[in-house]
């Protein structure tokens, strides 16, 4: 495997920028100011992101430093302004940033899960269906299905890197997928998905 020159790379040690680009779109939106300055519209071409959701990723960045403004062009009504990041890399020393940017985030994953599966009125019936395969649902006191605003699901699989590759990019695009096709009439969910290898 080729080794990276980190050497020249923007040497990140606070936790703020830190949890500033541990976002996909956040990440690459800094990544593409980079090389040359940007405009939001460049950037939604670019990125196939909306430009309010640009805007806020731009303010997330601009405000802990990681992207600065550039030249601002005039035009009648708002002018353009336009963006570039502080260096072409960055390096994030994970020692310097204290606990794992993502345990804030699966803590309150933890307790909305238990808030969710541990309502007294539910119970969770294992069954096999007409086609014999097995089923778990969630169904109240009658016994009726009820509609569960959680998903889980966990497995131990045995995977090659190669595999392991594969599964990582079909995931990444789904949830990229579904982001994209973001509503805002819709409830904000966390979405976690992850693997390692098992330790015993």
């Amino acid at each position: 495997m080729e080794r990276v020159d980190h050497s020249r790379a923007y040497r990140i040690s606070n936790r703020a920028e830190a949890v500033a680009l541990d976002h996909p779109v956040r990440s690459r939106l800094l990544l593409a100011c980079a090389p040359h300055e940007r405009s939001l519209t460049q950037l939604a071409l670019e990125l196939g992101q909306p430009l309010p959701k640009l805007h806020y990723h731009v303010g997330r960045l601009t405000a802990c430093g990681l992207l600065r403004q550039g030249r601002v062009e005039p035009r009648a009504g708002r002018p353009i302004r336009y963006y570039r990041a502080v260096a072409e890399s960055f390096l994030i020393n994970l020692a310097d940033v204290g606990e794992s940017l993502g345990e804030g985030l699966n803590r309150e994953l933890r307790r909305s899960l238990a808030e969710q599966t541990n309502l007294g009125e539910f119970s969770l019936f294992y069954h096999t269906d007409e086609a014999g395969r097995f089923r778990v649902r969630m169904i109240d006191r009658d016994g009726r299905p009820r509609g569960s605003s959680v998903f889980e699901h966990w497995k131990v699989l045995r995977l090659t890197s190669e595999q392991r590759t594969a599964m990582a990019e079909e995931i990444a695009a789904v949830i990229a997928r579904y982001e994209a096709a973001a509503s805002s009439a819709g409830e904000l969910f966390l979405v976690h998905a992850a693997f390692a290898p098992k330790l015993s």
